[in-house]
Order: structure tokens, then sequence, then C-alpha cells
């Protein structure tokens, strides 16, 4: 019963930090998007 339990907090932690290095990953490129946007979004390229 206790294995199970701490199995499954193991699995959650790796998880998250999966989790985590795929968000770094994606970080660079939501910031282009974000850039792009604004450049050639309303008010002429400021942020709103």
């Amino acid at each position: 019963m206790i294995s199970n339990i701490v199995l499954c907090l193991k699995k959650k932690q790796m998880f998250k930090t999966q989790a985590k290095k795929l968000s770094i990953k994606f970080v660079p490129y939501l910031f282009i998007v974000v850039t792009i946007l604004t450049t050639f979004g309303s008010n002429s390229g400021t942020w709103a």
C-alpha cells in the first residue's frame, strides 16, 4: 500500500519535470510569436 503511494508520487514528480523541460523548450518560440504579433498588431507595434 505505501509502496504504491510512493510510486505514484515519483511518477507525478517525473511528469512535472518533463512538463517543465517541455515548457522551457517553447519559451523562445512564444517570445518570437508575441514579438511578431506586437510588431504587426495595433498601436504601431507598442505593447498594449
